[in-house]
């Protein structure tokens, strides 16, 4: 029963937000709790987690409408380096760094239909996150079942000014910001809180659920959406000139099976970028939107080593219409495939 609540959640982060196409869902690096109550024991203090995550946005949607698959293509990878440290009395410490590699393929960023599409590109380091966790019951005695809960801090790490070159014609080129999509942060120093619990049905299956909030105070982070041309009355009216810094949240929920050492864990996902912020101002340009997603997983475990694959995969994507613009067309996934390993140190 013990082995089943390691992994009692998955072993991606399930408590954070992904990146998905160009809605900016951004991805924070984490570690889920399942991590931290299979490593309470005196000897486990040290836990490395490696991810690596990749998918391509190549289908645009507005509303829940789908629209074509030629407009935008949009190609994501993120690989999220996380340590963990386990403190005593069900207390642990998380840092989180990701590093990400992304493009965006279209012609609409580079004068239109008259233009060939061309592709602007975004590398380096994400937002880092640190966390403390508390467990709300004491590990060593409820191995059946426990909650916990997450208070953290998401830093402006990430370069949220990225620049490449837009070809506004053919035979010229203007460096500029790069769109928000493939951003490698969002300018704004967040709060992130947490709340996880799992529960063991028998010693094979066990069934669990996290949510995860992001709170972004900061209004704007003064960053041009206009990728080197002028703004048109409409935009400069709607204030979405300049990007926005929204909040965004996620809610998962599933079971998990185990097969001796492999685990396979099935799961529905929810996350969203909402119109309007907790905190706040929601003026800027940023596109709100929804994704559900089915999510299965295969883990491997062995003494001192777990790897996993996931495979998030959506089936309903809403783009919403803003407060201060209409529905803007986003593109979204057709998966998110993730693959890594954790190693006791």
């Amino acid at each position: 029963m013990k082995k089943l609540a390691i992994l009692s959640f998955s072993l991606l982060s399930a408590a954070c937000a992904w990146t998905q196409g160009c809605v900016a869902i951004r991805q924070v690096a984490g570690m889920t709790p399942d991590l931290l109550f299979n490593n309470i024991q005196p000897n486990d203090r040290l836990i490395l987690n490696i991810t690596n995550r990749y998918f391509e946005a190549p289908k645009t949607y507005r509303g829940d409408e789908y629209i074509t698959d030629t407009l935008v293509r949009n190609k994501l990878y993120t690989l999220n380096i996380s340590a963990l440290k386990i403190l005593s009395k069900g207390w642990s410490l998380l840092l989180s760094v990701p590093i990400s590699a992304n493009s965006r393929r279209n012609y609409a960023d580079h004068g239109g239909l008259q233009m060939p599409k061309h592709t602007t590109r975004a590398y380096g380091l994400g937002d880092i996150r640190f966390t403390a966790y508390k467990w709300l019951l004491r590990p060593r005695v409820n191995l059946k079942g426990n909650i916990q809960v997450g208070l953290g801090i998401k830093l402006p790490t990430g370069d949220y000014r990225y620049q490449d070159y837009f070809y506004r014609k053919a035979d010229s080129a203007v460096l500029a910001p790069v769109d928000q999509a493939i951003q490698l942060g969002d300018g704004g120093t967040g709060i992130t809180g947490e709340l996880s619990a799992f529960y063991a049905l028998t010693k094979q299956v066990n069934v669990f659920v996290n949510g995860f909030y992001l709170l972004n105070p900061r209004e704007q982070n003064g960053v041009s959406n206009l990728k080197g041309r002028n703004p048109t009355a409409l935009e400069i009216q709607n204030n979405t000139t300049v990007i926005s810094v929204p909040d965004q949240y996620s809610f998962r929920g599933g079971a998990t099976f185990q097969f001796q050492r492999i685990f396979i864990t099935a799961s529905l996902r929810y996350e969203k970028v909402p119109v309007e912020d907790l905190i706040g101002g929601n003026k800027g340009f940023r596109r709100a939107a929804s994704i559900a997603s089915f999510e299965p997983g295969v883990s491997y475990v062995m003494e001192r080593t777990i790897a996993f694959v996931y495979v998030g995969l959506p089936f309903k994507r809403n783009i919403v219409q803003n407060a201060e613009n209409n529905t803007t067309p986003a593109g979204f996934a057709d998966y998110l495939f993730s693959f890594g390993a954790q190693f006791k140190l």
